[in-house]
């Protein structure tokens, strides 16, 4: 059977989650100049975590913003079913640096790498959703692309 070319990843927020995905995925889109699916910022956005120095990692998953993003509202975004392994190496990252016990819920890493990525100057936005453009179904030179 053939690799699928996407699947649905699983959200837990808030309402103030809710808000903090969809200006994260404005901020891209404006960035970017285009429209992109919601599945590319949720990538772009675990890519940037992914790139957090060893040190200022647990941080990002300690952070008091996080626990307010967090919530009972359900949503599924699609994307290239590469992102778990993104996720994959940020948990293995987060657990060796055994400062946050358990270890991180998926969807926690999710938030995280959101509230990390609205802190993340244009520059690293755009940087990273070049890097991860061909992985997400944007191949280089498309329209909206720079």
């Amino acid at each position: 059977m053939a690799n699928p070319r996407s699947r649905a990843y699983k959200l837990q927020l808030s309402q103030s989650g809710i808000h903090l995905f969809l200006r994260c995925h404005s901020r891209l889109c404006g960035t970017v100049g285009d429209f992109l699916p919601y599945g590319s910022t949720l990538y772009v956005a675990a890519s940037l975590l992914r790139l957090c120095p060893e040190q200022d990692l647990p941080g990002e998953l300690l952070a008091l913003d996080i626990e307010a993003y967090g919530g009972r509202l359900v949503r599924y975004v699609g994307t290239s079913p590469t992102l778990s392994g993104v996720v994959q190496e940020i948990a293995r990252r987060i657990e060796e640096s055994g400062l946050v016990h358990p270890a991180p819920q998926t969807w926690k890493i999710f938030l995280a790498a959101l509230n990390h990525m609205e802190t993340a100057s244009d520059q690293e936005l755009l940087r990273t959703f070049c890097a991860v453009a061909g992985e997400i179904g944007r191949p280089p030179g498309r329209m909206g692309n720079p």
